[in-house]
């Protein structure tokens, strides 16, 4: 849609993918087209971008969107339905299940980017309405052993460390995680340590990925080992600080 008069002007904001938080600059043309650029003053990113938050700018728009509810019909083709029927056809089909089967036969899968306000309407709606406690979210998947962990050695569930860190520390120990694709922006900050100030980076994964193609050292154990790996780690530890 063109734009006539004058120009917004650009926008800070952040990229709404993975935890890194990048900031970039979101500007229109005179053709309504939004691009995306990297925020150069932003201390997580420092204007890089990745692919995905380099796309961000071809996600604004309708099209290729779902705008109105849409139910299959026997032949299997969608058709667009009022919300109405939609919320009707969802409430038909839980009420046969509990009636059939049982409460316990139905659950929730919530997403990671609920807020605190939906996480207790959909708890509320299942544990208090529908009688059963089978509520789970991503959230508890991908964060809970690691807010667990935190809690348990700082006393929070605060990450206690900083970009910055990534750019200082001499030794960067990656476990299970294969930045390279999944937080490539950071991963840049890490191996432009390595090269500058020797940084050593050692991988621990079962999977030989592109992160662990940079490592100095890569302990490709088997999967379910860590616990055993880190638990000598811990023992080692324990005998060189009593000289042993």
């Amino acid at each position: 849609m063109a734009i006539h008069g004058p120009l917004p002007d650009p926008v800070a904001t952040a990229c709404p993918y993975c935890g890194v938080g990048c900031g970039v600059i979101a500007s229109v043309d005179a053709g309504g087209r939004v691009t995306v650029a990297g925020d150069p003053t932003h201390p997580a990113n420092r204007g890089r971008l990745c692919v995905k938050g380099s796309a961000l700018g071809e996600t604004v728009g309708l099209e290729g969107r779902l705008l109105h509810p849409m139910m299959r019909t026997r032949s299997g083709s969608m058709k667009r339905v009022s919300w109405e029927s939609a919320l009707d056809a969802v409430a038909e089909g839980f009420a046969r299940t509990i009636r059939e089967q049982g409460p316990d036969a139905t659950a929730f899968y919530l997403s990671g980017q609920l807020l605190t306000e939906d996480y207790y309407a959909a708890n509320k709606l299942m544990k208090g309405f529908v009688g059963t406690a089978n509520v789970d979210t991503n959230s508890r998947l991908c964060m809970a052993s690691s807010v667990a962990g935190h809690r348990r050695a700082f006393g929070s569930d605060t990450v206690p460390g900083t970009y910055e860190d990534l750019d200082a520390a001499d030794l960067l120990v990656l476990a299970g995680s294969n930045a390279s694709w999944c937080h490539p922006i950071l991963w840049q900050r890490m191996v432009a340590n390595q090269r500058e100030r020797g940084a050593r980076i050692v991988v621990i994964d079962p999977r030989r990925t592109a992160t662990a193609a940079e490592a100095d050292l890569v302990l490709q154990i088997r999967p379910g080992m860590d616990g055993v790996l880190f638990s000598g780690l811990l023992v080692c530890l324990g005998h060189r600080a009593r000289g042993r």
